[in-house]
């Protein structure tokens, strides 16, 4: 069975607690997370995060399959369960124009053709837009077989429902969520979304790149935006001082100080996972 690079469930677990706790589950390109949160008592007791691309021989979905087939965890009968789609073939459109006819030509225009995967679209929450987006077909259904009664959405539309963030009128914001391979951005001039977006990156420099194309794009200045950091990213790493030869104003993205985390969760610094856990506060 595939093992767990992120394991953060407590070996002694109350099977009560459990069913009366909420599941939220990350499905991506190359990865696959979830997290329980006991929403009564605003407390986080587990997460866990498989990659899903390093197994010679087998496809995403046959890594999947064994995933949610032998973790003990999965088992459980949650009291609900939440499917979030992390695939980048995403986009946004204005409410006023939105219509479920132009999902294929506004994704195929945008991604093209050569993938054929299930579209789907939602009402992005506190904004004037809908999300469209794209997931393999093959483990949409895969994930209602074993979540029935399972609720879908997609990170974008919950990444941008953050409480945490929400900029003055003058304000200038870049929240970046950074992956072994891949970070997301999102880009907010004042109270106005101007891009969300992620990028495949080799280098630190890469990075470093992409953000100063985007504050020329956007007419962000460097020495004023916030830039707020979430991810896999260490003080000590060359991507961290990478970011700190540009921008002034560089923050760790934080929790609510309302929830807690069980002691499993201390090994970890918070912003490593902060994104997902977030999200668990918001659906």
């Amino acid at each position: 069975m595939l093992k767990a690079n992120f394991d953060i469930v407590p070996e002694t677990r109350d099977s009560e607690e459990l069913r009366n706790s909420q599941l939220l589950v990350e499905v991506g390109e190359k990865t696959f997370s979830f997290v329980i949160y006991h929403k009564e008592q605003r407390r986080f007791i587990g997460l866990r995060q498989y990659n899903l691309d390093y197994t010679p021989g087998k496809t995403m979905l046959e890594n999947l399959l064994e995933i949610i087939t032998n973790d003990e965890v999965l088992q459980t009968q949650f009291k609900e369960a939440f499917i979030i789609y992390n695939y980048t073939d995403s986009n946004f459109l204005p409410e006023k124009v939105f219509h479920i006819e132009l999902t294929q030509p506004v994704t195929e225009v945008v991604y093209g053709n050569a993938k054929k995967g299930l579209l789907l679209s939602e009402k992005v929450i506190g904004w004037k837009m809908y999300n469209i987006y794209r997931v393999p077909r093959e483990i949409h259904a895969l994930l209602q077989r074993k979540f029935s009664s399972g609720n879908y959405w997609h990170y974008y539309t919950l990444l941008l429902y953050d409480n945490e963030v929400q900029p003055s009128e003058d304000e200038q914001v870049i929240k970046m969520v950074m992956r072994a391979d891949q970070f997301l951005v999102a880009v907010y001039k004042g109270a106005t979304i101007q891009l969300i977006q992620s990028y495949a990156y080799q280098t630190p420099d890469d990075v470093s790149y992409y953000l100063l194309a985007i504050c020329n794009r956007f007419n962000i200045s460097q020495d004023k935006v916030t830039l707020i950091v979430s991810g896999l990213l260490d003080e000590q790493s060359r991507l961290y001082q990478e970011l700190l030869k540009y921008f002034l104003q560089v923050q760790w993205d934080r929790l609510p100080e309302t929830v807690k985390l069980d002691a499993t969760f201390n090994t970890f610094p918070s912003h490593y996972f902060s994104p997902l856990l977030k999200m668990a506060l918001c659906v």
